[in-house]
C-alpha cells in the first residue's frame, strides 16, 4: 500500500466540525486477528461531501447521530442515525452529510489477518463479501465499543493496546450479527432508546475528561453535533438530573478535592476553576457550601483530627 493510497483516504473534502483520526497506514497497526488501518470520528456540516475514492482495506463505519448517505461503486444509499455500512478493499466509496440534519459518523478500517493460524474472524471476511446491501440497523449497541475504541486510542493508558484489540474484534463480531443473525439486544429500548444513552454516555465522558478546561455547557453539545436544549433534554431523561446541574456538581466535587488536597492557594484553585478572582469564587462557594472556602478546609481537617 502507498503513501498516496493513504492520503486518498484522510484529504477528506467538505466541511468538518471536528474529527479525530488515527491513521496507520502503511505499515498498519496489528493487533492479533486484524491490524489496524484507520479509526476515526468525524463530525459533519450540512456542506460535506466524501469525494469518490478507492477503499483500501476493510471498513465499517456507524451513524451516530444525523443523516447523509454513502455509495458504493455509484449505488447510493440513504444513512440515519443507528446505521452500520460496510466497504470492502478496492470498492469506490463516496458520501454526503444531509443539508438540515448533517450526520456524525464513527469508521474503522483494518484487514484480516490471514497468517494467523485459526484465525477466528476470517469466516466473517468471507460474510463481507457475500451481503446483498452494505447496510443495516444497529441492533446491539456497537456505538459502545466504537467509542471505547477511540478512547483508547485518543488518550492512550497501560495495556490500551489490549484493550483496543478487545474493542475492535468486538465491532466485527457485532458487526456480523447485526447483518447475519437474529440475536437480540441486550438492552432493552428501540433504536432510539439505545442512542439516547449513548449520547449522553458519551457526555458524561466528555465532561469527566474534560471538566477543568469546558468553558461553557455549548461546547459539549457541539462536541457531539446536537444542539443543546436537545442534548439537555435527553440527559434529563435519562439521568433525572440536568445537564448543567451534572457539570455544575462535577465542578464542586473537584473544587472540594482541591482544596482538602492543600497543594494549591485558595487563589491558584479559584483560577483552575475559571474565576475571574478569590473573591467571586468564594461567594460562589459559599453560596453552594454555606460556608468560605478557607472555613470549609478548617472544618475537614477539625474533622479529621477528632477519628
Amino acid at each position: 500500500m502507498s503513501d498516496s493510497e493513504a492520503t486518498k483516504v484522510i484529504s477528506i473534502p467538505g466541511v468538518k466540525r471536528f474529527q479525530f483520526d488515527s491513521l496507520h497506514a502503511p505499515n498498519q497497526k496489528r493487533l492479533r486477528a486484524i491490524s489496524l488501518y484507520q479509526l476515526g470520528d468525524l463530525c459533519c456540516d450540512s456542506e460535506f461531501v466524501l469525494k469518490p475514492h478507492k477503499q483500501p482495506c476493510y471498513e465499517i463505519s456507524y451513524i451516530a447521530s444525523g443523516q447523509g448517505w454513502f455509495a458504493t461503486n455509484g449505488l447510493r444509499h440513504e444513512l440515519q442515525a443507528g446505521d452500520l455500512y460496510i466497504g470492502k478493499p478496492r470498492d469506490i466509496h463516496q458520501g454526503g452529510a444531509n443539508a438540515e440534519d448533517p450526520f456524525r459518523f464513527f469508521y474503522f478500517g483494518f484487514h484480516f489477518n490471514t497468517s494467523v493460524e485459526d484465525n477466528p474472524l476470517l469466516p466473517i471476511r468471507s460474510m463481507f463479501h457475500q451481503i446483498e446491501k452494505p447496510f443495516t440497523t444497529d441492533r446491539l449497541d456497537i456505538g459502545v465499543p466504537f467509542f471505547n475504541a477511540i478512547k483508547e486510542l485518543s488518550h492512550a493508558n497501560p495495556y490500551s493496546d489490549a484493550m483496543l484489540q478487545v474493542y475492535l474484534e468486538q465491532i466485527i463480531v457485532l458487526t456480523y450479527r447485526n447483518f447475519c443473525s437474529d440475536w437480540k439486544a441486550t438492552y432493552p429500548g428501540d433504536r432510539l432508546e439505545n442512542s439516547a444513552k449513548r449520547a449522553v454516555f458519551s457526555a458524561i465522558h466528555y465532561i469527566d475528561d474534560r471538566l477543568l478546561q469546558i468553558k461553557d455547557l455549548g461546547e459539549i453539545s457541539s462536541a457531539f453535533g446536537y444542539s443543546l436544549s436537545y442534548l439537555s433534554h435527553l440527559f434529563t431523561r435519562e439521568t433525572g438530573e440536568s445537564l448543567r446541574d451534572y457539570f455544575s456538581k462535577k465542578k464542586w466535587q473537584k473544587a472540594v478535592e482541591l482544596l482538602v488536597e492543600g497543594k494549591r492557594t485558595i487563589t491558584e484553585i479559584a483560577a483552575i476553576m475559571q474565576y475571574d478572582s478569590i473573591n467571586s469564587f468564594s461567594r460562589a462557594f459559599r453560596n453552594m457550601y454555606g460556608v468560605s472556602p478557607s472555613k470549609y478546609v478548617r472544618d475537614r481537617q477539625s474533622e479529621t483530627q477528632e477519628k
